[in-house]
């Protein structure tokens, strides 16, 4: 008798961030499905893993047993709670358990795990000044950070969380510690579920230090508010599907308003239903990045769209990357139809200055990852600012505030980079 195993403890034992890749429908299989899936899985998928959705929680052990996998739920929640990861104890091609998969009738749906990149681009140079805050009369590119700031006020500003999925933050950095969430709003490792969400790599600690590094303490550099009423929640994951959903999950769960996901894949994304799905059905704002290739989303080649940014959902705002003078940087990716607003990514000549992996140091970067960063900084100072805003709301208002720039036009949705300032006087409105 073969052996199996079956883990239905918490999200928080077992679930490791990867990106799904989406389920396929078991009667839209066609002929060329087997071999797109060993594509796929060549690629950009997690080897002898599958994501499934089961027509009844009763078979889990059946088919534990028949396939020989190890089972792992994906959602603790009664309406998602047939949704599961498996993975093969014998390391089987992942083809032949998708296929037998398919062919299983307790098996409702079958896709990939699939895994993401982070979009970021490190420099190890230092810059010292961060000109992307300043107001666009003194820094064509800047995002008129330091004049918004007068519109903020020190009291009865709610402070907003705002989740980063990524590598996990700094959590003892001076110019960060002080501003991450705590208590039950705390951030989570779902890679390493036992640990604190530490950042062995980097990235998510500078994008933490984008949106919510101390301002105005005489250290190091400024976040997004003066007033520091933007917390972070890190959430580490290891870039694939299930980790993902996993953690989009418990974000909404906590009522966090704000998801920074400066990840993605080129694609096969597409497929990876589940992850889309997810990502529907967080009622906040989802802020990703565009790539860092320079690849016209839009030019009809499905290998340089870019996952989940080109996903066609309204409560996602995907963001490239502009340079010092307001330019679309060269290496950022852009399309009409699929990039909505720019904002600093930094260039070779003129990178971002963020938070380093130690406790009091800093380090330079350049890439749309650190964009979308500031986007998500501006949803949150005007969800601190009118809190009664609904996502659809300040996704308008971010959209329709922009610098707009004539060497954007035709290059992203709005033609224009992200103005803070602009966002709130116009919210005013609202």
């Amino acid at each position: 008798m073969k052996k199996y195993s079956i883990l239905l403890s918490s999200i928080a034992a077992w679930l490791a961030l990867v990106f799904l890749v989406p389920f396929q429908n078991l009667s839209a299989a066609n002929e060329g499905a087997e071999s797109a899936v060993q594509l796929a899985t060549a690629q950009n998928s997690e080897p002898s893993q599958a994501i499934i959705k089961l027509k009844s929680e009763s078979e889990i052990q059946a088919i534990a047993k028949k396939e020989n996998l190890i089972i792992f739920p994906l959602s603790p929640s009664a309406e998602e709670n047939r949704l599961f990861l498996v993975k093969s104890l014998d390391q089987e091609p992942t083809s032949k358990i998708i296929r037998e998969l398919r062919e299983n009738p307790a098996v409702e749906r079958v896709q990939l795990n699939y895994r993401y990149k982070p979009l970021f681009a490190a420099n190890d140079s230092y810059y010292s000044r961060q000109w992307w805050l300043f107001d666009t009369g003194s820094v064509t590119g800047g995002i008129s950070a330091s004049l918004a700031w007068n519109l903020e006020a020190k009291k009865g500003q709610r402070n907003i969380a705002i989740a980063i999925i990524d590598t996990g933050a700094n959590l003892g950095h001076k110019d960060l510690k002080n501003n991450l969430t705590k208590g039950s709003a705390k951030g989570k490792n779902f890679e390493y579920p036992k640990r604190k969400p530490t950042d062995n790599d980097g990235h998510g600690t500078f994008l933490a230090g984008i949106i919510a590094a101390k301002t105005n303490n005489k250290r190091g550099i400024a976040g997004g508010s003066f007033w520091n009423h933007l917390r972070i929640m890190p959430l580490r994951f290891d870039f694939t599907t299930s980790q993902a959903v996993t953690a989009i999950n418990y974000a909404k769960a906590k009522n966090v308003p704000v998801v920074n996901a400066s990840w993605g894949g080129y694609g096969a994304g597409e497929s990876d239903e589940l992850l889309k799905e997810t990502i529907a059905n967080y009622p906040g704002i989802f802020v990703t990045a565009s790539g860092n290739n320079g690849y016209d989303h839009d030019g009809g080649n499905p290998n340089e769209k870019m996952y989940p940014c080109d996903f066609e959902l309204p409560n996602i705002i995907c963001v490239g990357a502009s340079d010092r003078n307001g330019n679309l940087a060269d290496y950022s990716d852009y399309g009409l139809a699929s990039i909505d607003i720019v904002a600093p990514g930094g260039t070779d000549g003129d990178p971002l200055l963020g938070l380093s992996r130690s406790k009091s140091s800093y380090a330079t970067a350049e890439g749309s990852s650190l964009s979308s960063a500031f986007v998500s900084a501006e949803a949150g100072l005007l969800i601190s600012k009118y809190p009664n805003l609904s996502s659809a709301q300040v996704i308008e208002i971010i959209k329709n505030s922009v610098d707009a720039e004539p060497s954007l036009a035709g290059k992203v949705l709005t033609g224009g980079k992200a103005n803070f300032q602009k966002a709130l006087q116009m919210a005013a409105g609202y």
